[in-house]
């Protein structure tokens, strides 16, 4: 497996000394003539990435907006992204392009091998996309004061499959934007046909009646899961339901405000 830090083909980015970690050693201090090195100061500011002043052939800048790929994306910088190399390798750095509204992300792309196919299968080559940083609990606070975790692995996928999600690959950074910004979503494809094909009160009912407690807290759209299993006719139901949702790119708007006529609301409606 290799590094956690994503680097190039031979491992080393250009014009970077290591594509290693930065790790926090503390060597003994040496004796006096012995030639041995001092204490090593560990330098926060060193990064797995190349900065960049200027925007390579082929390259385009994507915004980083939240701290998953942090210290070597932060917030407000941009990512610079080869478009012409699309090539899944371990452990590299990718936009990724999910979802019906073709959302971008910045994510880590980790292989294995697993038995995706049935029992008594060979394992197969599969692959995960992650965050940078990894698993960790953030600052934000849910319903009933429970605390918000990120970073979970997504997968596994084939490599058909994530291929084609991949925009490009990450090959360093910028501190501003040096143009061709990639937008931050791809738009949803028939947008106007998803949006009235998405029934908000057909939606809740089917919910309710597989036990989900959907509602709007301080603003905030939420589903609370049922305590029992489905029935495999509530199972078909709810898959129905859930794939016109996510072709709707109003769904959740109309949803808070179905809410608040059924006086589904805890906290201040928003």
């Amino acid at each position: 497996m290799s590094s956690n830090i994503p680097g190039n083909r031979n491992g080393k980015r250009a014009g970077s000394r290591s594509a290693k970690p930065a790790r926090k050693m503390t060597l003994r201090k040496r004796k006096p003539g012995s030639g041995s090195p001092g204490p090593f100061e560990h330098q926060p500011e060193l990064r797995a990435l190349t900065l960049f002043d200027r925007r390579p052939p082929r390259c385009r800048c994507f915004l980083v907006e939240d701290d998953a790929s942090a210290p070597h994306l932060r917030i407000g910088e941009y990512a610079i992204v080869d478009l012409g190399d699309r090539e899944i390798q371990n452990g590299e750095l990718y936009v990724i392009q999910v979802g019906f509204s073709r959302s971008r992300y910045i994510k880590q792309v980790q292989s294995d091998l697993l038995n995706i196919t049935g029992p008594g299968a060979e394992p197969s080559p599969v692959w995960w996309l992650s965050d940078l940083r990894g698993f960790r609990k953030t600052n934000e606070i849910a319903l009933a004061r429970i605390p918000v975790f990120a970073g979970l692995s997504d997968g596994p996928y084939t490599t058909e499959d994530v291929q084609s999600k991949v925009l490009g690959r990450i090959v360093g950074y910028a501190v501003r934007s040096l143009g061709g910004l990639i937008a931050a979503k791809g738009g949803y494809e028939n947008e106007a046909a998803g949006n009235a094909a998405f029934d908000p009160a057909e939606y809740l009912d089917v919910l309710i009646a597989a036990g989900y407690r959907p509602g709007v807290y301080q603003g905030a759209y939420y589903e609370e899961m049922p305590g029992r299993a489905h029935s495999d006719a509530e199972d078909a139901a709810l898959l129905a339901v859930q794939w016109k949702r996510v072709a709707a790119s109003t769904a959740v708007e109309r949803l808070k405000q179905e809410c608040i006529r059924r006086g589904l609301v805890h906290g201040r409606a928003g």
